[in-house]
């Protein structure tokens, strides 16, 4: 099949991103590309910068992807800078096969190419059919890890592509800064890959040979391995000497990765080897539990797996409690911060003593301030209390009678009575919440306004519908 150069970046690239896909073929491999693209996705105009997440239809527009979710393989990628060594064009730089040394080198054909213009140099692409698992714990997930591991070598040998390359980060086929040559529309199968190139019966493991998965994670791979071994002898000094031992070892371990990946597109710098080391001792020192263990650190894990215990045996304590209990606690604690913040303690010093939040001890003043609020005044007594002379009167909250049936006279109700009604409707409102206008005035016939030192013989309710009454029979 020829394959014909399409510039799909530059026709498409000022419109919406997701409307990209519009202009290939259904079946074309760089419109499965782009449908099958996580939700968000790292991407990035300038990887010196670094990667940044996006939506899909934002990250479509930037010049370089990570297509690939976390913990996922989706595709093969290999990155063909010259494979003829740059001998027959190393004064003009451009080099013409990259983008067709797939026939040379007798490969599968991949699903799409990406070729910088400026260059040559071209990103292989081979869509798979069966995403791949590259965190799995089982053994088929690991048996197709090795698999896909496998035909990775094999090709990147076939294609004289760059080993270092970790295939996480591609051009964007829709970019307008590179140029996209459309191959097979279907995605691969492993198998169907595998029939083209060789495989050995059984990876090796290799330790200073090149690596395929890229130069920051063989840095991880010897530096992790080497800290498990070593952390025993540190762990009765200060966490600063760890540190710093952990970033010794991973500038010289970069210093040998370098060394070992001379063909590599871009450095390898020492920052991202002491970023690296960051991770490692931090993780290191503060969970690794195997290996070597000095007495302090076996003290250090047993003092640690009590303090879960205890933990946890607290939080079931606390979930054991009736709710009534609970509540009850909750109410005493409410008063001991009222109390402290009345003796004029900060909020911070409340909050330590009574190991709370910062927030709830102030939740629980305000509750107890609304509360001494909405308390009724002792300068004057309700109207709905009875007065503390009388036996058997409850001070504590409000008690309503039962209305006599003779204590009011139902009248047919006229214009003028319902218009004397919404006044004394609209004059009771205008009083206090319990009754009392906040003075100590009295008018003369009004013998349950509950003025102090006076006894109330009748019922609140009786009380209002006698004011009612004597509203309504004002001559007009």
């Amino acid at each position: 099949m020829a394959v014909a150069p399409t510039e799909i970046g530059r026709s498409t690239s000022r419109g919406n991103a997701l409307a990209l896909i519009s202009h290939v073929r259904v079946s074309n491999a760089v419109a499965h590309f782009a449908q099958t693209l996580p939700f968000r996705v790292r991407c990035s105009d300038d990887l010196g910068v670094g990667l940044a997440w996006a939506e899909r239809n934002v990250a479509l527009r930037h010049r370089e992807l990570a297509p690939d979710p976390p913990d996922w393989k989706t595709a093969l990628r290999f990155d063909v800078d010259c494979p003829c060594d740059r001998q027959p064009h190393a004064r003009s730089g451009y080099c013409p096969r990259a983008a067709t040394y797939w026939r040379d080198a007798l490969v599968a054909e991949p699903s799409f190419i990406v070729v910088n213009p400026t260059n040559g140099h071209a990103h292989y692409v081979y869509l798979l059919r069966g995403w791949i698992r590259i965190d799995g714990t089982n053994a088929s997930e690991l048996t197709a890890v090795r698999y896909f591991a496998a035909i990775e070598r094999a090709y990147t040998r076939a294609l004289r592509a760059d080993a270092g390359y970790a295939g996480l980060v591609q051009h964007n086929p829709f970019s307008a800064s590179y140029e996209t040559f459309n191959g097979r529309d279907e995605p691969y199968s492993l198998r169907e890959l595998a029939a083209f190139v060789e495989l050995p019966p059984l990876a090796p493991r290799r330790k200073s040979e090149i690596r395929t998965d890229g130069r920051n994670v063989e840095t991880f791979d010897r530096l992790r391995s080497w800290a498990y071994a070593q952390i025993g002898e540190y762990r009765c000094g200060p966490r600063e000497t760890w540190d710093e031992v952990v970033a010794a070892r991973a500038l010289a371990i970069a210093k040998e990765v370098r060394a070992a990946h001379v063909g590599a597109s871009h450095a390898y710098s020492d920052a991202e080897a002491l970023d690296t080391a960051k991770s490692v001792a931090g993780w290191v020192w503060s969970r690794y539990d195997g290996g070597h263990l000095t007495r302090v650190r076996a003290d250090e894990a047993v003092r640690r797996k009590n303090d879960r215990k205890r933990a946890v045996a607290a939080r079931r304590a606390r979930g054991a409690l009736p709710r009534d209990v609970w509540l009850d606690k909750i109410q005493q604690r409410r008063i001991a911060a009222a109390k402290l913040r009345g003796l004029g303690v900060a909020v911070d010093e409340i909050a330590r003593r009574l190991s709370a939040g910062v927030r709830s001890v102030q939740r629980w003043i305000s509750e107890i301030g609304l509360l001494v609020r909405s308390a009724p005044s002792p300068s004057a007594l309700s109207d709905f209390e009875r007065p503390p002379g009388l036996k058997g009167a409850r001070t504590s909250s409000a008690v309503l009678t039962p209305i006599p049936k003779d204590a009011v006279e139902v009248k047919p109700e006229t214009a003028r009575a319902a218009s004397a009604h919404s006044e004394a409707s609209t004059e009771v409102s205008t009083q206090s919440t319990f009754g009392t206008n906040g003075t100590d005035d009295q008018h003369p016939n009004d013998r349950g306004r509950g003025v102090r030192g006076e006894t109330c013989p009748e019922s609140p309710m009786a009380y209002i519908q006698r004011r009612i009454r004597e509203i309504t029979s004002r001559p007009p």
